[in-house]
């Protein structure tokens, strides 16, 4: 399960890749604050951190259940937005620090930037509920674990390093394999038959121009491509646990190999990032410092080399049966689902417990080997110091399988003490794991919903729309490359999309913004939007079907109007009563004084003048020259 070979390389690397990660989530989210969370803002974050209660039983009422840092920001002479501001630009330093210093890499610098955005996330409402920002902090929250205690420490070799890689691993196996297993169990027609691409590329969030010339694929192409996405989620999974590097190395390049598609064709922020670092869980030092390994005896360099043509021959039969591959003459592929929907379930109520047990046996035996290195290195004394991460290990292992099996498998789950799963239950608010499941359904089937906001000053017209910074709008602009920044309202306008403005209330109250001209919000939209300088009497939505075009069309989208979505509203109709109604805003918060505030609202000042996407490309480019290669540590 975990090589006996060093891990302190590919330890700092990993650590490395989160700190980057946390710098582009943290710049990014500060980009968008004052236009999301200030009191003029979307969802303003006063509505949901009120420091005036800490006048009550503050830890056990309010703290224990919303644990934020932003409920001291009064005590900090800071408004609720200004500590978010705080935060955000802090962990942008560090993470940038800790990148470009692995040295630095140590459990409380990890824990600021966890602690920092777990209480940012808390206060973010709609906006940062994506199964990201809960990876994220579940990451990070093992990354303070696997860091080490004291700076200049990267290069040596831990005890519990064997025990804290194997947890990174686990939450890989557990997000990957759920992926792929519940795009079958949601029962969608267009992944049992294998339809799902062409969809996929123009329905998804954000899709890249690249996504456009994939659309464009032949049918066959598109079929393989779903068969070997499942491939990869599910199968290959099982291969992470593997005993040797060869399977293992196999594996890594297949999921790699997928995300890079994935963000070729799709802007999905941050999370790409953060999951090719999890695959490094699956590697050991000899796979980046070119460490010297033992040569192996004749008969078990023999006996290795039959185990895995038996893996491969036997992962290649079970491909071929499963989806019914057949070459053509053409050189073409077929291919179709050739399990049944039992069969399948069959299947998972096997894989389920099979992925549990193969973790309690690499967990055990990753307990093992740091027992073995700490009593070779420093005795009893040393194994006592490894007593900490075991007991962490088995806590986090332990909550991690409620969620896990809870939505792949019902009898697995209720086999489960409920001792862990009231634990779970008791630390959830923490985020230490989450439950994963990505491209369930494919939505978007006969053309993507697309909300189409627009404003006049006469009722009758004439009507403008207003203009998005990424997400599809004018048929005639092309996608946009953003990642790694997330441009949070794009993404929930999809979202809205797929439901009504009844359940979005924050979209009421971005109208509601809309129609008294709130600058902070109308730079989270494109600078060419109409009623930037004055906004207009009535504002009214649209929910179109947007789909790409064909070879040959100037255009890159086509789209076909659906309905109305939000009648034409006024500020006559007093939407901030309904909205204060509601809870979605609340009392203003005092903004702080002195020399912090002043400076951030000149930084402030600064980021406004450019394009979050173009900002977060810049700061990581100019410090490109200060980083060493990666792969030095």
């Amino acid at each position: 399960m975990i090589s006996f070979n060093g891990v302190a390389g590919v330890r700092t690397l990993f650590l490395r890749c989160i700190a980057l990660t946390y710098s582009f989530a943290f710049y990014s989210l500060y980009t968008q604050i004052p236009g999301l969370y200030g009191d003029r803002g979307i969802l303003p974050a006063s509505g949901q951190i009120k420091p005036d209660l800490l006048e009550t039983s503050f830890i056990k009422d309010v703290l224990w259940r919303t644990p934020s840092l932003l409920y001291f920001s009064s005590s900090l002479g800071l408004s609720i937005t200004q500590l978010m501001e705080v935060f955000c630009l802090v962990g942008t330093i560090l993470g940038l620090l800790l990148t470009v210093k692995p040295s630095l890499n140590t459990k409380p610098v990890f824990f600021l930037m966890w602690i920092f955005y777990l209480s940012i996330c808390k206060a973010g409402n709609a906006f940062l509920w994506f199964q990201w920002d809960r990876l994220l902090t579940e990451v990070g929250f093992l990354a303070l674990i696997l860091a080490p205690t004291l700076p200049g420490q990267h290069r040596v070799s831990l005890p519990q390093d064997p025990i804290n890689m194997f947890l990174i691993r686990w939450l890989l196996f557990r997000m990957m394999f759920a992926s792929g297993v519940v795009k079958l169990t949601s029962m969608c027609p267009t992944w049992w038959g294998l339809t799902a691409m062409p969809t996929h590329y123009f329905s998804q969030c954000i899709p890249t121009p690249l996504a456009w010339f994939a659309s464009l694929m032949p049918d066959w192409m598109h079929k393989l491509s779903v068969a070997s996405t499942f491939v990869i989620e599910i199968p290959l999974t099982f291969f992470f646990f593997a005993p040797t590097t060869s399977i293992r190395k196999f594996t890594f390049f297949n999921q790699m190999l997928l995300m890079v598609v994935i963000m070729l064709t799709g802007n999905y922020n941050f999370f790409n990032f953060v999951y090719m670092a999890l695959c490094l869980s699956l590697a050991d030092d000899t796979w980046i410092l070119g460490s010297a390994v033992k040569r192996q005896h004749p008969v078990t360099r023999c006996i290795c080399c039959l185990l895995h043509l038996a893996v491969y021959l036997s992962l290649g039969l079970a491909i071929a049966q499963n989806f019914n591959l057949k070459i053509n003459s053409d050189l073409t592929i077929d291919s179709s689902v050739a399990f049944t929907e039992e069969d399948f379930e069959r299947f998972v109520s096997y894989a389920v417990p099979g992925g549990v047990l193969l973790g309690l046996v690499g967990l055990a035996y990753s307990v093992l080997i740091a027992a073995y290195i700490s009593i070779k290195d420093g005795g009893i004394k040393s194994l006592l110091l490894l007593a900490p991460y075991i007991l962490t290990a088995a806590v986090i292992f332990g909550i991690s399988l409620p969620s896990f099996t809870g939505q792949l498998d019902r009898p697995t789950y209720d086999q489960i003490p409920k001792s862990i799963k009231s634990l779970d239950t008791m630390t959830s608010q923490f985020d230490l794991t989450s439950s994963y499941g990505l491209f369930r359904r494919m939505t978007g089937v006969g053309g993507r919903p697309e909300i189409v906001i627009e404003g006049s000053n006469n009722i009758k017209g004439p009507w403008l729309e207003y203009r998005f910074l990424y997400k599809p709008g004018d048929v005639t602009s092309a996608p946009k490359f953003c990642l790694p920044h997330q441009p949070r309202l794009d993404w929930q306008m999809w979202f809205a999309a797929l439901g009504s403005y009844q359940q979005n209330p924050w979209f009421v109250s971005l109208i509601q913004r809309l129609l008294e001209g709130e600058g902070d919000v109308l730079r989270l939209l494109d600078s060419n939007t109409p009623f930037r300088d004055k906004p207009p009497q009535f504002i009214r939505a649209k929910l179109y079907k947007y789909t790409f075009t064909g070879w040959g069309s100037a255009d890159w989208w086509v789209r076909t109007f659906e309905r109305e979505y939000l009648p034409v509203l006024s500020l006559n109709d007093k939407l901030d009563q309904v909205l204060t109604e509601n809870g979605i805003i609340g009392s203003k918060s005092t903004p702080g004084t002195g020399v912090i505030p002043d400076l951030l609202k000149l930084l402030r000042g600064l980021s406004d003048q450019f394009p979050p996407h173009l900002q977060i490309w810049s700061f990581a480019w100019l410090a490109l020259p200060l980083i060493k290669p990666m792969f030095v540590v």
